[in-house]
């Protein structure tokens, strides 16, 4: 898309839903106006990230990555920096003591769950056994202890939607993807994908021609870019 606009604000990643989806997802669901840039990945994995490269120092950025968000003064890297402060400026975040200390530790515990996931599909050595491990410990215990966390509770940080549910269900359906046989086992969590999923905003953003359902990383990923290996 085009960056001409200047009435609202860029969010700049590649045409993959990777860390930048859920903070399209708030946006969507804030009805907030923006220009969904997408930096087309080069044709190679060394050269990759060559059009985000071009422009990387000319953006005033403080530490120049992707994705980023721009919004009048505030330029901003940093996925997780992007969301916190989208959160605030939405009222989505926890509105007392209780519901902050939820908010702050499921967003770590799904930081690690992410980061734990890349280690298995960004390494194209022993995939297949690492897969079947992760699959049959791992995972199960990681959901074991998300599903409990959760419990009867509408959204993480209690029954009010925050930042951190972009975040977790992002992450949890890539898992269902990965492996949903697994995640089916979790009835709450599955609850809990479908009723983010039927948020209005978010059901139409879903249907619409600028949502991206695949692919979850890039070609670098040796699992979520190639269908072929699913």
């Amino acid at each position: 898309m085009s960056n001409a606009s200047t009435t609202v604000p860029t969010l700049a990643y590649f045409p993959t839903r990777g860390l930048a989806q859920p903070i399209r997802l708030l946006l969507k669901y804030t009805g907030t106006p923006f220009d969904d840039k997408r930096y087309e990945l080069g044709p190679d994995v060394p050269n990759l990230l060559q059009n985000f490269r071009k422009e990387k120092f000319t953006l005033g950025l403080d530490f120049p990555s992707v994705p980023y968000y721009l919004d009048g003064n505030v330029k901003l890297t940093q996925s997780i920096a992007i969301l916190r402060y989208l959160g605030r400026k939405y009222g989505l975040v926890a509105g007392d003591e209780a519901g902050l200390v939820r908010q702050d530790l499921v967003e770590q515990q799904i930081q690690d769950i992410k980061q734990s996931f890349f280690e298995i599909i960004f390494k194209k050595e022993d995939f297949e056994s690492k897969k079947d491990s992760y699959i049959a410990e791992t995972l199960p215990q990681q959901l074991d202890q998300l599903s409990k966390f959760l419990g009867s509770h509408q959204w993480f940080a209690g029954q009010t939607l925050t930042y951190v549910d972009f975040l977790a269900y992002e992450v949890i359906d890539w898992l269902r993807l990965f492996s949903a046989d697994t995640v089916k086992k979790y009835h709450n969590l599955g609850e809990y994908l479908d009723r983010f999923e039927n948020l209005p905003q978010i059901k139409a953003y879903m249907k619409s021609k600028n949502f991206i359902s695949w692919p979850i990383g890039g070609p670098q990923a040796y699992w979520g870019f190639n269908k072929a290996i699913n």
